[in-house]
């Protein structure tokens, strides 16, 4: 991406529609992000505001969020200085990637007051910012505190600029003096550039060097007035880079042409931003439950190293029993306080040397060896049913962390919470005293190119409800041979089914699995009649017979195209 000085300069032009808009309404739906409800121009707009460390960003969105009940305090403060007033201007700080949105406001006792947005674009260090007009900072939605920070974002203290080099204004007459900061000899001209201009980022700069051909000093200084020019041409461009995408607010000659345009800078960031910022949003929030699966899993693993040991200590039990029946068939061979007695061992037709406590009697000594070979034959039994039992555990923490990693709802997120307190592996939350609605499960569609429907489930509560409730008996189930998966089945009318419905299956079988990133993945498919729950067992485990496996390539592309929206 490239939310950089030049994209935050055109995208500051292209809101100043909302200047002498009227902030109706301000809502924060996370500890980062707001939205104002601003009514301008005769129409509402709803500007996105965010200082979240991996997409701060602002414009104007058409998606819905939800919002917690408590408003937090950052937002009591923002509704207290700035909801109900009346946005003077939008203006860029330089070329940098900060925004002040100054605004005319009421005082408690209804006098006019000007206040100050301030929106800072930064990464990890974003931030959002209200001050009075003397800069005197309100409140800050991330505070920095005295202590080990250049400046401070608290109440009452003045606000100050981020601390950064002193850098060269693109937009003014300061670029004529670049060359100057620049040491051609050194090479890496490129990141010169980054570290002495203002706003740019390395996928401009690498425009900037695509116009010149070879950057010296003679044409360092025409190659960015003429790229900074050619930018002025807003065309809201996005790239398809394959496993990243990347945008811009002008096409880039570098890039070749667009993968896709759209009609102002805030589609395309809505379109860009809205779903990345969901996913992060619901793994921050599964991420408490990934924490306590890893545990599990970690805990099992433990425990499965401990009965192994246990097994290898029981294994010595039918040399405590032998030990017991030669003392008892040699009984008259052993003289008091012996440490030891020798004798013919006569499994094997050799001496062996039998040890002995010398301070209780030889018949003791046997019923203590038999002894303990009860208890270790006893521990074997336990420690085998406790093995298998583990290493069943293990495999469904297995499954569970590999669904994690494939959330990407709310109610995925819900799904696994209620799977884990059925398990008893959370506690229930506390109940608010309403009434809960039942959860409707829903299941991720696709369609081959035959038209066949293909239904995928992504954790253990939509794999049981699939294969046990929703599919029927001549439906067709796939799922990666010994690797976590998910539960694929494809439906069909008799007959009606051809053998390259059966590798499209297969392939979202082997995409939704562990194996997502191999080749030739093994899966097996076979009739549901087939695939049977076992009795007692975690959710989402099953047994299966009368399978045919085939090999697949899980792809990304295809999964997309056959996706059902």
């Amino acid at each position: 991406m490239a939310f950089d000085g030049n994209f935050v300069h055109a995208l500051t032009d292209e809101l100043s529609i909302l200047e002498k808009g009227k902030i109706n309404k301000i809502q924060q739906m996370d500890d980062t992000s707001l939205i104002l409800k601003i009514r301008s121009q005769r129409a509402n707009h709803n500007l996105l505001i965010s200082a979240h460390p991996m997409y701060a960003r602002f414009h104007l969105t058409h998606q819905k969020y939800e919002f917690p009940f408590d408003p937090p305090m950052f937002l009591r403060v923002a509704r207290k200085h700035i909801e109900g007033g009346i946005i003077k201007s939008i203006r860029q700080i330089g070329n940098d990637r900060r925004v002040e949105f100054h605004i005319q406001s009421r005082n408690e006792i209804g006098d006019d007051v000007g206040r100050i947005l301030i929106l800072e674009i930064m990464g990890r260090h974003s931030n959002i910012i209200i001050t009075d007009e003397q800069y005197n900072i309100l409140e800050g939605i991330k505070h920095l505190t005295p202590n080990n920070n250049a400046r401070t974002i608290m109440p009452g203290f003045a606000y100050k600029a981020p601390p950064t080099a002193e850098k060269l204004n693109p937009r003014t007459e300061e670029i004529e003096k670049l060359p100057s900061r620049i040491d051609f000899n050194s090479g890496k001209v490129s990141r010169q550039i980054l570290a002495a201009v203002e706003g740019f980022s390395p996928l401009f700069v690498r425009e900037i060097e695509y116009n010149a051909g070879h950057f010296n000093i003679r044409n360092i200084v025409p190659a960015v007035r003429e790229t900074l020019a050619k930018a002025g041409e807003i065309r809201p461009s996005l790239y398809d880079g394959g496993a990243s995408e990347t945008f811009y607010h002008t096409p880039l000659g570098h890039l070749g042409e667009p993968s896709e345009t759209f009609g102002t800078l805030s589609e395309l960031a809505d379109h860009y931003y809205h779903n990345r910022y969901q996913t992060a949003l619901i793994k921050q929030k599964a991420n408490d439950y990934l924490n306590v699966i890893s545990r599990e899993y970690e805990r099992t693993e433990r425990k499965i190293e401990k009965l192994k040991g246990d097994l290898g200590e029981a294994a010595e039990k039918d040399v405590h029993q032998k030990y017991g029946e030669l003392l008892t068939a040699y009984m008259h061979q052993v003289q008091p306080h012996q440490d030891s007695v020798t004798v013919l061992d006569y499994y094997t037709g050799e001496e062996a040397t039998i040890p002995l406590e010398p301070d209780i009697s030889p018949s003791d000594n046997a019923q203590k060896y038999y002894s303990r070979y009860n208890k270790l034959k006893k521990r074997e039994s336990e420690a085998a049913k406790q093995l298998d039992q583990a290493r069943m555990d293990m495999e469904y923490f297995s499954n569970l962390l590999h669904q994690m990693e494939e959330i990407t709802t709310e109610e995925e997120v819900g799904e696994i919470r209620e799977e884990l307190y059925e398990q008893g592996i959370i506690k229930a939350r506390r109940s608010s005293g309403k009434k809960k609605k039942n959860r409707q499960i829903q299941l991720h569609q696709f369609r081959t190119t035959n038209g066949l429907d293909v239904l995928v489930g992504k954790n253990n509560k939509q794999n049981d409800y699939l294969t046990s409730r929703k599919a029927q008996n001549n439906h067709l189930w796939f799922h990666t041979k010994d690797i976590p998966g998910s539960h694929v089945v494809l439906t069909h009318p008799p007959g009606q089914i051809e053998e390259q419905d059966i590798l499209e299956a297969a392939m979202l079988a082997s995409y939704f699995s562990k194996a997502k990133e191999s080749e030739s993945v093994p899966v097996d498919f076979t009739e549901i009649r087939h695939v049977h729950k076992i009795s007692g067992a975690k959710p989402g485990f099953v047994t299966y017979t009368d399978q045919q496996t085939v090999f697949v390539t899980p792809d990304g592309k295809k999964v997309d195209s056959m996706a059902v929206k």
